[in-house]
């Protein structure tokens, strides 16, 4: 799962004012080739969960989600294409008439791939680009092939697919960041998204060797200010600098108009905290939605997101899910 994607629309408009979310990441696996050293979920080989949803239970979802009207949803997981649905799941969605958006390691963009992509009606698809060589990438993706991803990228732009990528930054890629646009930019990318490395998930147990210095962030933001006006208008350069506890802080008082769907159907306020709102195995979702807005108003939320301004440890547990 990508720490700093975004979705803009959704951060604009007041959840209260909304029937059903104007965005869904439903993490549809938690199944990886890869075993990412910054991932929020923790996911990996062999690390999918053991209940998660089975064929009816996941095209029940797909159905609420049309018929609520719910305008984009995004598939990641984990690696959404390794779920063996994946491709059928897509092509509900966008029959249904939702905007689908794709967020991938880029390991399975095959021409083949690209094509049933095309075809499935994928609006567009998110491709985490964690440097711009093989060494700087593989520090922080363990078993990566940059080479295969950037082919993969060639293939979506042969296939006609809108290209998003995103950069997580670290000691070992930080200062590419720069070429890392441009590289995101020759591949036909319409934007390119970053913003501070989160202190959570799997980033707990290394941070001290993968966290950039404040030093190196200041110039990173410079940089990407550079590169957003020398592609404007081409490109968007989307950035964001806050850290987590302020993010936090502000979307207590600023919920987004989008919920977390887990793997196993069970709904979370956001990535990056361990409050569950609903299961959608057993609950609708218009009333997990209705939960959503309520849930961002108990104090058990608020106390945890200032405790973690004094233990930032507290990031370590977003895995322990509370219900709401």
């Amino acid at each position: 799962m990508t720490p700093t994607a975004q979705a803009p629309d959704a951060r604009q408009v007041r959840a209260s004012d909304l029937g059903a979310p104007l965005y869904v990441a439903w993490q549809i696996t938690n199944e990886c080739n890869l075993r990412c050293l910054h991932c929020i979920e923790e996911s990996g080989p062999q690390r999918a969960f053991p209940g998660e949803l089975d064929p009816a239970q996941a095209f029940s979802i797909l159905g609420q989600l049309v018929e609520c009207q719910v305008p984009t949803v995004c598939f990641s997981g984990g690696e959404p294409m390794l779920h063996p649905g994946f491709f059928e799941m897509a092509m509900r969605l966008c029959a249904g008439g939702v905007s689908l958006k794709v967020e991938t390691n880029g390991h399975f963009l095959s021409q083949e791939n690209c094509l049933r992509l095309k075809e499935s009606g994928v609006q567009s698809v998110q491709v985490s680009l964690d440097g711009a060589t093989q060494e700087s990438y593989s520090a922080l993706r363990p078993g990566g092939k940059l080479d295969l991803v950037l082919e993969g990228l060639g293939n979506l732009q042969a296939a006609g697919i809108p290209l998003e990528v995103n950069f997580c930054p670290t000691r070992a890629n930080i200062a590419e960041a720069e070429r890392i646009v441009d590289m995101a930019h020759a591949a036909g990318a319409t934007g390119f998204y970053t913003g501070r490395t989160m202190y959570t998930g799997g980033a707990v147990r290394v941070w001290e060797r993968l966290a950039p210095s404040e030093d190196q962030y200041r110039s990173f933001f410079a940089a990407l200010h550079r590169k957003a006006q020398e592609y404007k208008g081409r490109m968007r350069v989307r950035y964001h600098e806050m850290g987590l506890v302020e993010e936090l802080k502000y979307r207590l008082s600023h919920p987004a108009a989008l919920f977390i769907i887990l793997p196993d159907g069970r709904v979370k306020l956001i990535n990056a905290l361990p409050f569950v709102c609903g299961d959608l195995r057993t609950e609708r979702l218009t009333d997990v939605w209705a939960a959503f807005q309520r849930a961002w108003k108990d104090p058990r939320v608020a106390e945890f997101v200032a405790g973690m301004e004094r233990r930032p440890e507290l990031a370590a547990e977003l895995h322990r899910w509370v219900r709401l």
